[in-house]
């Protein structure tokens, strides 16, 4: 058996040490690697022809930085052998986060001779051309070595405990900013999902809010039911999706695309006054946009989505109000909202209160009570709904989210 560190020098480029390990492994390379960017798809691409072997894989996790397009890239490389592993909802340590695959283990075989690579590199450009401070170890010698043995056991694992890539059917993301919420009026008879579905705006108000990747969720309501400042009634349905893709077309002002007639939607959306409406598929040449999402699965109708996490904050409270005098030539000099009629409104802070506030418009129907319940606080925090509802809100049926209640 042959051990080799790497590096004394802790930012000498890897790749080209990385290269060789792989570029050893004929009869099968396996690889667990926490995280996966374009930069690391690049150090691969050398290697498909190897990554394509029957016993051949590749595993990562699926958090940040690892990126959609880096696991695109990858899997049209090698299809079929790129692995996504999803980490942990439980338990979360305070201040860093829930569990995840975080292995970098990289492992090539030729007959019974073997290379094992094994340190703090991931796939990505910064870890393999000497950006960042990084170390690993190389190990080489036969089939036969408990080292390997043990190596393979843990990146079958890993492998195990993965899904396999899907780029038609993506893991929603784990970052809540990133979920597209949309409320909808359902205007056709549904199947049950899957079901692709075209949002088609009449304006680039949602660009921004349409990029993928996102999670998506989609509550379906009576026709009629929507209105433009006026909260919302409660919903029939809701779904869970994955927003694939955005399509400027030939009609944006700034970006403009390729014609919106896509095929394959089984239903589309569309604004009308300001409420959005699921229709049958029909042909449509006016949207300067076009996202694309996949429904997966039914949802509770009943789950809220929050455009903010809602946070605890102590606020000051008002005691009893009173009036005072004031001389009239002095009145001027106190704001409209320290004074009235009868003289000086006085309202002093006696105490403190631990209060979430959250708006009508994203909780619907939902009540204080149940929501309490649902954001786990405690007996001394009050709930306050605002109630205001605006007219001219362009994002009051769809908008990103951030929290699940």
């Amino acid at each position: 058996m042959n051990v080799r560190f790497i590096a004394p020098n802790a930012r000498q480029r890897a790749r080209p040490i990385l290269d060789a390990v792989l570029a050893s492994g004929t009869d099968q390379i396996a690889i667990a690697c926490a995280f996966l960017t374009p930069g690391g798809v690049e150090t691969l691409k050398k290697h498909s022809a190897l990554l394509r072997l029957p016993e051949s894989f590749v595993v990562v996790a699926w958090d940040m930085p690892t990126t959609l397009e880096a696991l695109n890239a990858l899997h049209a490389e090698i299809p079929g052998k790129v692995f996504v592993h999803l980490g942990s909802l439980t338990p979360v340590e305070k201040g860093v986060g829930p569990g995840l695959m975080h292995s970098k283990v990289f492992f090539a075989r030729a007959g019974n001779q073997c290379r094992l690579w094994t340190g703090s590199h991931n796939l990505t450009a910064s870890a393999t051309q000497g950006v960042n401070c990084e170390a690993a170890v190389v190990v080489e010698g036969t089939i036969d070595e408990a080292v390997f043995a043990d190596a393979l056991a843990h990146l079958n694992q890993c492998r195990s405990e993965a899904m396999p890539f899907d780029p038609l059917n993506p893991p929603p993301p784990l970052n809540p900013e990133q979920t597209l919420v949309i409320h909808a009026e359902r205007h056709t008879n549904l199947t049950p999902p899957p079901w692709f579905v075209h949002l088609r705006p009449e304006n680039t108000d949602y660009d921004k809010a349409m990029r993928p990747p996102a999670a998506v969720w989609l509550y379906l309501y009576e026709p009629g039911a929507l209105r433009p400042g006026q909260p919302r009634p409660p919903a029939t349905a809701a779904y869970s999706g994955t927003l694939t893709a955005l399509n400027f077309t030939e009609n944006h002002p700034r970006h403009r695309g390729i014609s919106a007639d896509w095929r394959g939607a089984n239903y589309v959306i569309e604004v009308e006054s300001g409420v959005p409406r699921l229709l049958e598929p029909k042909a449509q040449t006016t949207t300067p946009s076009q996202g694309v999402f996949r429904v997966r699965a039914p949802e509770n109708p009943e789950t809220v989505w929050l455009t903010e996490t809602p946070v605890p904050k102590l606020e000051r409270v008002v005691g009893v109000r009173r009036i005072s005098e004031v001389d009239a030539d002095v009145r001027q000099f106190f704001t409209k909202q320290s004074r009235d009629a009868r003289g000086l409104l006085h309202q002093e802070y006696r105490g403190l209160k631990t209060v979430v506030r959250v708006p009508r418009k994203e909780v619907g129907n939902v009540e204080k009570s149940d929501l309490k319940a649902r954001l786990d606080a405690s007996a001394l925090t009050e709930i306050l709904i605002d109630e205001a509802v605006d007219q001219d809100d362009k994002f009051a049926f769809i908008y990103r989210a951030k929290f699940r209640a």
